[in-house]
């Protein structure tokens, strides 16, 4: 199941979970902490890619192409670290965006039960 699919059902109540009160909202804060976490990796990562690595690569044509493969490795290319970090967020991002439609969910659901029992719960 997609979580587009996981997010839907948990929009429309027929998703099934079972947690503890308050468990969703620290899911969703751990998730917020590692994508700022992520974020600052990538940032390090971009630094590092015009970072100049040492004397030879402006002296030896090799260790300027050496410089360069390791800059790249950094950010600049679709396998960097910098791109995978930001795939990292955005997996992120979505189990966030996922415990926020069962948090929104749960918390309808629960005032739709407390309504059917009334102002006096019976």
């Amino acid at each position: 199941m997609s979580v587009e699919n996981l997010k839907q059902s948990a929009a429309n109540g027929s998703l099934v979970l079972h947690l503890e009160d308050g468990a969703i909202t620290k899911i969703i804060n751990a998730c917020e902490d590692y994508v700022r976490a992520l974020g600052q990796l990538k940032q390090h990562a971009r630094a590092l890619s015009t970072y100049p690595l040492g004397f030879a690569e402006a002296h030896l044509d090799s260790g300027a192409k050496l410089a360069q493969a390791f800059q790249e490795k950094a950010a600049g290319s679709i396998t960097s670290a910098e791109a995978t970090f930001q795939s990292h967020i955005d997996q992120v991002e979505e189990m966030k965006s996922l415990f926020a439609a069962l948090q929104g969910g749960y918390k309808s659901m629960d005032a739709n039960n407390s309504r059917g029992f009334g102002p006096h719960g019976s």
